[in-house]
């Protein structure tokens, strides 16, 4: 995962910054992935994800911007959108005629999501405390979607704190390496 600015991460991937998620080694330019379009409320966003290659294991990558996840053709935002609906109550019909999305790819999101609640929760909630050792703990709020979206606001929170400002989606995005609805039973990033 990379940040959203194709410029920056093509600047980065140049100055060789840029370090390979297999054996950390550092990633080089390597063509690039076939062109796509992420849907989103507005129309689309149109990407041509830079492919990279690592010099120390030979491993090839593809850069996909915090703006996606993983095997989704949705904005993540979108997918959050549809998370927090949920956690308000609202039904996948619903919350699919609302964001102009199919009703089958809203309810594969939501239990995806309510199947992996519990490790989402704990993942983002160790992520806070790591981000700032001084947050009280989270308390319940009524469902595991709802305590883990919490620990994902937290997180958030506690990353706009140390680091700056970054949109609540793309964190959560970029801080499971795009697994946030991951259909695979991978954990996430090695790194939390």
């Amino acid at each position: 995962m990379v940040g959203p600015d194709p410029v920056v991460v093509e600047r980065e991937l140049k100055a060789g910054v840029l370090d390979c998620p297999t054996c950390a080694g550092v990633l080089r330019p390597w063509g690039f992935a076939a062109p796509r379009v992420l849907r989103g409320r507005a129309g689309g966003v149109r990407l041509r994800p830079r492919r990279s290659i690592c010099a120390g294991c030979r491993g090839t990558h593809v850069l996909l911007p915090v703006v996606g996840l993983l095997r989704r053709v949705d904005l993540v935002v979108v997918i959050g959108a549809a998370l927090l609906a949920k956690a308000r109550g609202v039904g996948h019909r619903r919350i699919a005629a609302d964001l102009g999305v199919p009703a089958t790819t809203v309810r594969g999101w939501l239990r995806r999501f309510a199947a992996r609640a519990e490790l989402v929760r704990a993942q983002f909630t160790a992520l806070a405390h790591r981000l700032d050792a001084s947050l009280p703990a989270v308390g319940p709020r009524g469902s595991p979607t709802a305590d883990a979206l919490e620990a994902v606001g937290q997180a958030a929170a506690a990353a706009t704190r140390r680091f700056g400002p970054a949109p609540v989606w793309q964190f959560a995005a970029g801080a499971t390496g795009g697994r946030l609805l991951g259909n695979t039973s991978s954990p996430f990033l090695a790194a939390w």
